[in-house]
């Protein structure tokens, strides 16, 4: 269930972010990766990771163009502050979508 929200919202993001113009659409993902909820965010971020490579090997296209999905991990730390960080470290990795808050 989990691959198939990703896969779609992966998809429905990159249609809007105009990804028929580009060959790599960036995904970004943010979760407590260290800390106390390290095994939540740990765990969603592999699936994650699964749902990306699924959709790479299964040669995913959008409007008949072939993209790669590539998946950008930030951590959190389940902290604000460092969420703020990690947000605008993929504002700046300029990606086309964002799992996570």
């Amino acid at each position: 269930m989990q691959k198939k929200l990703i896969a779609a919202s992966a998809a429905a993001l990159a249609l809007s972010a105009g990804a028929n113009a580009q060959e790599v659409v960036k995904i970004g993902y943010v979760g407590p990766l260290s800390g106390q909820s390290a095994h939540l965010g740990t765990d969603t971020g592999n699936g994650a990771q699964m749902a990306v490579d699924d959709l790479n090997a299964k040669g995913f296209k959008i409007n008949g163009k072939a993209v790669k999905f590539v998946l950008l991990s930030e951590d959190d730390a389940g902290e604000p502050k460092q969420a703020t960080s990690a947000a605008q470290k993929l504002v700046d990795s300029k990606v086309n979508g964002v799992i996570g808050h």
